[in-house]
């Protein structure tokens, strides 16, 4: 059987947390998190698939979203939570075994 071009929830949550966590290391504009729109060009999803995926990991307790001040515009900013991080490794150590 071909494999899916279609990833797998489990692998898109990997992906966001990911994200979120590179920019950390990264200092990528701001001083925490992700801004919204960069995370969901690095995990390559849509608009409205990602906003899907955010809301569900915001009231799991994985991630936590604000808006900050951008010029006259407001950005929303995305960081990861201490359940995230460990939800995180999960996720790697998931996904690894199901490959």
């Amino acid at each position: 059987m071909p494999a899916s071009k279609y990833r797998s929830t489990n692998m898109i949550i990997q992906k966001i947390l990911e994200g979120i966590l590179r920019a950390d290391i990264n200092h990528v504009l701001i001083k925490k998190g992700i801004i919204k729109s960069h995370l969901i060009k690095y995990c390559a999803l849509k608009a409205s698939t990602a906003e899907k995926y955010f809301s569900k990991m915001e009231k799991a307790g994985y991630i936590i979203s604000h808006e900050e001040p951008w010029g006259e515009r407001k950005i929303t900013i995305v960081d990861i939570t201490e359940k995230g991080k460990e939800r995180y490794k999960w996720f790697v150590m998931l996904n690894m075994e199901l490959e």
